[in-house]
């Protein structure tokens, strides 16, 4: 049981930095980008090419790569598919199903570059392990979660503390008002989808030393979605608590019912909290505080 709620806390920490992206973008732009999952499965395929010229590269070296490889891919994105469609005043529903398309173009793209078959990184990272009495728990989890702790605090200096940060807030609270000071919510909006993508391919490198890496990994991004849902749509912190909750309760649900089951337990959880608290854990709120 310790090393299920181990495990769960180390991958609900994916899940949170997923779900987090998914709440940027939704109070940044009113939109749900299901390309979200997409993205970190690139991240992840990234890290792996690093290994491949660079045998043997640092665990942080691989990070480096995900959050350049993040901005380039969120920049691109944004600027040359999302950005064109939002100035043609296209509905929500038309910018949602864009974004499935992305995914969609995102994940057979990197079908025909890397394979259909997963792959796995060539790190000691993967086989070494900490000792709690009988139990044996993967380094991994740790560095998952020391990482995961800086990543809450950059982005609360990014939000609090920077002009940048800030002007995201005050675009995500009241952008008309946002406007009339003077702050470009076009570039605010991207941002934070540049933001967001750089947190999802962070979450692909943080996942792929746990399991494998393949093309359709980014459907990870529906539980990520429903963490985002369970913390409060919108809300960062809520994000983090959904993500940690999900992670948790598949971990622990499948180690006493069988991992055939996870994926049920995880959405069942998600069920029966949003039963009991419809506008999620947090409910609205706002990006930072």
């Amino acid at each position: 049981m310790i090393t299920a709620l181990i495990s769960g806390l180390a991958v609900g920490c994916v899940y949170a930095l997923v779900a987090i992206g998914f709440s940027m973008i939704f109070r940044a732009m009113a939109l749900v980008n299901f390309a979200q999952g997409d993205i970190m499965m690139l991240g992840a395929f990234v890290g792996y090419t690093i290994l491949l010229f660079v045998p043997g590269a640092p665990y942080p070296l691989l990070l480096l790569g995900a959050v350049v490889a993040g901005g380039v891919i969120g920049f691109l994105l944004e600027r040359l598919i999302l950005r064109p469609a939002v100035k043609r005043n296209a509905n929500q529903i038309y910018l949602v199903l864009l974004t499935l398309g992305i995914g969609m173009v995102l994940s057979n793209g990197a079908r025909l570059i890397w394979g259909a078959n997963p792959v796995v990184y060539d790190l000691p990272l993967r086989f070494e392990i900490v000792e709690f009495g009988q139990e044996t728990v993967p380094l991994a989890y740790f560095y998952i979660a020391g990482g995961m702790v800086i990543i809450l605090l950059l982005l609360h200096y990014f939000f609090t503390r920077t002009w940048t940060g800030l002007t995201l807030r005050a675009v995500a609270d009241d952008p008309n008002s946002a406007s009339l000071m003077g702050i470009s919510v076009t570039r605010a909006s991207s941002i934070a989808f540049v933001v967001a993508s750089m947190l999802g391919t962070v979450a692909g490198v943080f996942y792929a030393p746990l399991y494998f890496v393949s093309f359709d990994m980014g459907l990870i991004g529906i539980k990520a979605f429903a963490a985002a849902a369970v913390g409060g749509f919108g809300n960062v912190q809520g994000a983090v608590i959904g993500g940690l909750v999900i992670g948790v309760a598949e971990a622990v649900g499948g180690s006493i019912l069988g991992t055939e089951f996870q994926d049920s337990i995880a959405f069942a959880a998600m069920i029966i909290l949003l039963l009991i608290r419809p506008k999620g854990l947090l409910g609205k709120g706002i990006l930072a505080s």
